[in-house]
Order: C-alpha cells, then sequence, then structure tokens
C-alpha cells in the first residue's frame, strides 16, 4: 500500500483515484461499507483505491477541549487499511491553513486538480471544508461539474443505534466489550510495549506481561478475557486494567497473565484483544485472596474464550 503525504503544493499521478474521504478512527462497520465500495469499484473500474484521511485529529486543532481519545494508532490504522485492499492513502496534514479552505475550493482544487478524483464514496453525513459547510449534495454537484461520481453510503445500525466511533467509543470506555466487537466487526485492541513491572504476579505465581500501551483508547478498569498476539502467535489471557489498588492504588497498568506461556516477551511489541470484561477491579485485604480471585478469573477467562475463534480477533 502506498503512503502519501500533504497534497496542497502538488499533483498526484493516481491512475483513476476511487476515493474516500474520513478519519476512519476504529475502521468500524460504517468504514468497512465505504471500503468494499471502493476497493471493488476500483478493480471493476481499472483505478487505485485511495483513502484521504487525516492527520492530526481535526478536532485537535479546531477545538483541543473536545479532540477524542483514538480508538486505533496511526500505525494500527495503516495496516488495517492495508487488509481491506486499499492501494494507497493520503495523509493530509490538519493545520489552520488548511482548516480555512473553503468547501468548493476543497472539492475543485484539491478533490478533482490535485488527486485527479475519477470517483468517490462517501458517508450520507460527510461534512467537509471551513466550518464543516460542505454538505454530501454539495459534493455531488461540484463533483459532476469537475466529471466524477459521487457514491453515497447509508448508515450502518445495529438495534436501532448508529455505527459511529463515538459511540464505540463510549462502548469502550464502559467495559461493554461484546458490544463495541460488533459495532467493530473484530475484537478492540491495543498495542503496545511489554515493559519491566513490579514482578508481583511473578511472586503470586501468575507471572504478567506489563503492556505499555500506545493506543489511546483503554477499557474501563477491570478484569477481562483477552488475546496477546505478538507477530502472527496468538494466546488466550486474562488482563487487568487499573491501579492495583491491593497494592497501594499506583498508576494505570495494562497486566496480562497469559495461559500456558513460558516465554520472555519483554521489550516486544504486541497487540492485546479484549473479548469480554469479567468484574470490576477490587482491592482484597490480602495477597492470599487475591490470589483466589486471580484462579477464578483465570477459569473464568478460560470458559469465555472456549468458545472464541482466535482469527475473528485479527484486524
Amino acid at each position: 500500500m502506498e503512503i502519501l503525504r500533504h497534497i496542497e503544493s502538488r499533483a498526484l499521478l493516481i491512475s483513476r483515484p476511487i476515493l474516500m474521504l474520513g478519519n476512519f478512527d476504529g475502521i468500524h462497520l460504517g468504514h468497512q461499507a465505504l471500503l468494499r465500495r471502493a476497493v471493488q469499484d476500483a478493480k471493476d473500474l481499472g483505478g487505485r483505491s485511495v483513502v484521504l484521511t487525516f492527520e492530526p485529529h481535526p478536532l485537535k486543532i479546531l477545538a483541543p477541549e473536545r479532540a477524542p481519545r483514538l480508538i486505533l494508532t496511526h500505525k494500527d490504522k495503516m495496516s488495517l487499511l492495508q487488509s481491506f485492499g486499499v492501494n494507497a492513502v493520503i495523509i493530509q496534514r490538519f493545520d489552520s491553513a488548511f482548516a480555512s479552505v473553503e468547501a468548493e475550493a476543497f472539492v475543485r482544487d484539491y478533490l478533482a486538480r490535485r488527486i485527479g478524483v475519477h470517483k468517490m464514496w462517501v458517508g450520507k453525513d460527510l461534512r467537509f471544508g471551513k466550518g464543516r459547510k460542505g454538505r454530501v449534495e454539495d459534493l455531488i454537484r461540484w463533483g459532476k461539474e469537475e466529471g466524477f461520481e459521487v457514491g453515497v453510503i447509508e448508515p450502518i445500525e445495529l438495534d436501532g443505534q448508529r455505527v459511529s466511533s463515538s459511540r464505540i467509543r463510549a462502548l469502550i470506555e464502559r467495559g461493554e466489550m461484546r458490544e463495541a466487537s460488533e459495532h467493530l466487526g473484530r475484537y478492540h485492541f491495543i498495542s503496545g510495549r511489554v515493559a519491566s513491572g513490579h514482578g508481583r504476579g511473578r511472586h503470586l505465581g501468575y507471572p504478567t506481561a506489563n503492556i505499555v500501551a500506545r493506543t489511546e483508547v483503554l477499557p474501563l478498569d477491570g478484569i477481562y478475557a483477552s488475546i496477546m498476539q505478538v507477530d502472527e502467535q496468538q494466546w488466550p489471557c486474562v488482563t487487568s486494567v487499573g491501579l492495583n489498588p491491593t497494592f497501594g492504588e499506583g498508576p494505570r497498568t495494562v497486566e496480562s497473565y497469559i495461559f500456558d506461556f513460558a516465554g520472555d516477551l519483554y521489550d516486544q511489541t504486541v497487540k492485546l484483544f479484549f473479548v469480554q470484561r469479567i468484574r470490576e477491579e477490587k482491592k482484597f485485604p490480602s495477597a492470599e485472596l487475591l490470589v483466589e480471585q486471580i484462579r477464578q478469573d483465570v477459569l473464568s477467562a478460560q470458559e469465555i474464550l472456549r468458545g472464541v475463534e482466535l482469527a475473528r480477533s485479527a484486524g
């Protein structure tokens, strides 16, 4: 997959671009509907499927106090886009100058002239240009004048709720991982590096991998049935997200006990997929009672993961 950066000062030489536009945080079911249409059109029309996305997230420039925590790291987003067959991603720097581009100028100068759009696929609720004044109806009209077609995807709904990055964010932060996975079409995962911890788990008989997360959206504190992935290999595990209150509240950590694992993951980059929340985090009167609870948590996680196809966790 080709990565292109910044289109404000040059024309791109892309053959018959079939373009998608947006932040694509989470790459949820709604995003996936767009991706599949554009990728298929690119094959049918002899073109290239292209995503135009922005860095940083526009709200980090326009309203930093409302900027969302991101569901995916930049690297994970690129990897998932590639897995859907996208040919190229244009990463446009979003700054105050770009934010001031009027909607019509964006369509005519950026999309038509610099990218040379052949066709676009967008969501029905798309807003673009200065002040988010551009609407799908404007895009269709200006696109027709510039010689490209616009296809519109209706919002995806599950149980009467529209699938959106903001809703998925809320589900994850409430620990509702099953519901989040239905909206994502996969289990939510975090990426990070395994670092040295306090070593308490080893002393208790349950050595854990301490993960320093790069992903911004973490689940609600608690205990989770989860899946650890290193490269292409996966292991079932039980994960604690929280402050370890039994030992005196410390910084928030993510620690995973991997079943039947004897290797060393220190300093390795991993992905951790959250399948289901088992319980809330608790403070125990003694280490012995904590160990007994961990034993029960392991059994619960094993039972939950017994019915899980590990392949479904992969992006």
